[in-house]
């Protein structure tokens, strides 16, 4: 995924964790006036709305860091060279894979939506595969969100002026990185091991399109690098009206007008990351919810480029200019992007409330600490 659409991702993540009941403005912008739904802050419990509110709060005086930010992972740190953003799947054909193939227990929540919408039997979840080396896209998730929990935490204990205490500007840059591989996770060739690269173009095609629809329908300054925003907050439309009519048809309206129809509501829990019914069966931490998303984006890719289709036949496919392809990529970008905004709003609320339970569990452990030789204030 190109930089633009990264930004704009984690620009409408946030957007999904506003509390639309807490200012006149929503009802003044776009999302305000046409999509009412798609603000989901007002329906999680006490506890989260406010989370959701000092996490928009938070990061609200920090907007025109996203493209570089969640371009850093690309732009600086190139981990897709070692598989940092990819976890490859493959249906085993040899005897060795077949024995080594595995069922993938983790299940993605019911608030994803992909394998539903695009009509992919459920019974493919029950399918084995194997796991190509070296792909650890949901180990650095989890990695993530626990340097973000880390660093907050340092945050509030040390007083300001410290020499260690990481600053809101290194929050904000490790929360985008995080969302930079959320919605990595979400793109169908980047859990597919078969080469939709070079020759083939399957993969740059579908990425390129993505951030070209963004670009054309959103006000981007490119001096700047950064988005402009409308009353609300939110990435401001282009202001024409013959593009506003476009846009209508477009996918990109597509996915906000899916999110708008989604709700999922977060309630706080004892001893657990999320409910099940949130985090998806079997799942008790961020890795396991990845795992889960990157599964589906395997089954994705297979729907939209069947396995039985040699590999001389989809080297040569432009998916950009088949009109049978076309078409199912622009039905695809709704789901898979809707998907991909929801993973990061709730992988960053999650992660946003993980430090705050770990707090009150280092207070119960002081004394124990202290016996142990620790330094206690």
């Amino acid at each position: 995924m190109k930089a633009i659409a990264h930004a704009w991702l984690a620009l409408m993540a946030l957007e999904r964790l506003k509390r639309p009941k807490r200012t006149k403005f929503f009802r003044r912008s776009f999302l305000g006036k046409n999509f009412k739904g798609y603000f989901l802050g007002d329906d999680f419990d006490d506890h989260f709305k406010k989370q959701a509110e000092n996490f928009v709060k938070f990061f609200d005086k920090h907007k025109d860091a996203f493209v570089k930010g969640a371009w850093f992972p690309d732009s600086v740190i190139a981990d897709n060279l070692t598989g940092g953003h990819t976890l490859k799947l493959k249906k085993p054909l040899t005897k060795k894979e077949k024995q080594e193939a595995k069922e993938f227990k983790n299940r993605t929540p019911a608030h994803l939506r992909s394998l539903e919408k695009l009509g992919i039997n459920k019974s493919r979840l029950k399918e084995k595969t194997c796991r190509k080396s070296k792909y650890v896209l949901p180990d650095r998730c989890e990695a993530l969100a626990h340097a973000i929990r880390d660093m907050v935490l340092i945050q509030k204990d040390e007083p300001k002026g410290s020499d260690i205490i990481f600053s809101d500007d290194q929050i904000t840059l490790y929360f985008l990185m995080l969302s930079h591989y959320l919605a990595d996770a979400h793109v169908p060739p980047h859990c597919d091991a078969r080469d939709f690269y070079g020759p083939s173009t399957i993969h740059p095609d579908m990425e390129k399109y993505w951030d070209k629809e963004i670009k054309f329908f959103f006000e981007f300054d490119k001096k700047r690098k950064v988005f402009n925003y409308d009353i609300g907050g939110a990435p401001e439309l282009v202001k024409d009206k013959k593009k506003e009519k476009q846009f209508r048809k477009s996918f990109l309206c597509g996915v906000i007008d899916e999110l708008s129809k989604r709700k999922w509501v977060l309630k706080k829990t004892k001893g657990k990351l999320a409910d099940e019914e949130i985090l998806g069966e079997k799942n008790k931490k961020i890795y396991d919810y990845i795992k889960a998303v990157c599964f589906v984006s395997y089954l994705v890719s297979t729907d939209f480029i069947p396995e039985d289709i040699k590999e001389g036949e989809y080297k040569k496919l432009k998916i950009l200019k088949n009109p049978q392809y076309k078409k199912k990529l622009d039905k695809i970008s709704v789901y898979v992007l809707a998907d991909a905004i929801d993973s990061i709003a709730l992988v960053w609320l999650l992660t946003w409330d993980r430090y705050n339970k770990l707090k009150e569990e280092i207070k119960t452990k002081m004394k124990v600490i202290k016996k142990e030789g620790g330094i206690i204030k």
